[in-house]
């Protein structure tokens, strides 16, 4: 048995030992909290940017940003000129220096009702960067809200599986999810070291010294990675088993 060898059944038996302590359910519980969340704030996350748009909250952001913006430059603070709104606003945005997606988003959000003339470039150019600073504000918000809530629930949900025979199962399945998590991340570091390996020779030397044998889980999870596999789009059971047992 080589180094790599047993590297990989360390980990492999953490990964199982955490497995059957967290036990299955609360792991998946774990997963659908975090995925739940995200789904549930993308959904709400523009009503309730509408309802906080309404508020104090907005109209303090709008006032911070364009005093932000006031300070970037002369250009920022004088008036706009009726017949060059969209040229100065389009320059400002770019004097800004921020990613393009994001500048883009901007300028969307700007709405030219042809009244501007009294207005700095700072003033017309806030009401839009702080919508986009409100809907991220108010994603965080409920996205943590989402989390505690669910993490309650999912909670109570978890202590029923937690007893007796139900218990047990749990746990056992809790510990096959964990082995299944460590077969990943050791795919993965694997085919890392496979793909470096060729510009890296002292490791090179090592992984042929180290894998020099006719079996070994190092060996297997190196050539025959079943991770590579899959992303190849070639993946199933029957293939994985025959290459073990092959």
């Amino acid at each position: 048995m080589g180094k790599i060898d047993l590297a990989i059944i360390i980990i492999m038996l953490i990964f199982v030992i955490f497995g059957l302590i967290k036990g299955f359910m609360k792991q998946i519980l774990s997963v659908a909290n975090w995925l739940l969340s995200l789904i549930g704030s993308f959904l709400f996350v523009k009503p309730f940017s509408a309802l906080l748009s309404k508020t104090a909250l907005s109209t303090s952001i709008n006032g911070k940003v364009a005093n932000w913006i006031g300070t970037k430059g002369a250009t920022f603070n004088e008036m706009v000129e009726p017949g060059r709104i969209k040229e100065q606003i389009s320059q400002g945005i770019s004097e800004l220096g921020l990613p393009k997606f994001i500048a883009d988003a901007i300028a969307g959000g700007i709405n030219i009702s042809g009244s501007e003339g009294d207005m700095t470039l700072a003033e017309i150019l806030a009401p839009s960067i702080g919508s986009i600073i409100l809907t991220v504000l108010s994603f965080i918000i409920l996205f943590i809200l989402f989390m505690i809530v669910l993490k309650i629930l999912f909670g109570l949900l978890n202590n029923v599986f937690d007893e007796g025979i139900l218990g047990a199962v749990n746990k056992l399945l809790g510990g096959l999810l964990g082995l299944i998590k460590g077969a990943v991340l050791v795919s993965l570091v694997m085919l890392l070291l496979s793909a470096v390996s060729g510009i890296i020779p002292p490791l090179n030397n090592f992984l042929v010294a180290d894998l020099d044998s006719k079996i070994g889980i190092g060996k297997f999870f190196y050539e025959k990675n079943p991770l590579l596999t899959l992303i190849k789009g070639s993946f199933n059971f029957k293939d994985l088993f025959a290459n073990i047992f092959k």
